[in-house]
């Protein structure tokens, strides 16, 4: 999810799959798959930056779920073992 500014000095929080288009003009408008759409303060570059960084943190802590570096790569609090996430060794089958 990225935060961003309403005009109104609301805040609120995108989830940046959804977002199907940016426009920028007098005001940003991030407008959703579902049609809806959010004057924001931040700028165009703004918004896109915040989708970047959003996608690289979330393809950064699959990579180390992936190695088995830790179990709860986004500090959530998650109190399962990196080994519960390794797949199940190799049993290898006789074929008659």
């Amino acid at each position: 999810m990225i935060g961003l500014t309403r005009r109104t000095g609301e805040h609120c929080r995108l989830d940046p799959d959804h977002i199907e288009r940016v426009e920028a003009g007098a005001d940003t408008v991030v407008i959703t798959t579902d049609g809806s759409s959010y004057c924001v303060r931040e700028s165009l570059d703004q918004v896109i930056g915040r989708i970047v960084e959003d996608r690289a943190g979330v393809i950064a802590a699959c990579y180390v779920l992936d190695r088995g570096e830790d179990a709860d790569p986004l500090g959530h609090g998650s109190a399962v073992p990196p080994q519960a996430h390794a797949p199940a060794p190799v049993v290898p089958i006789r074929l008659r």
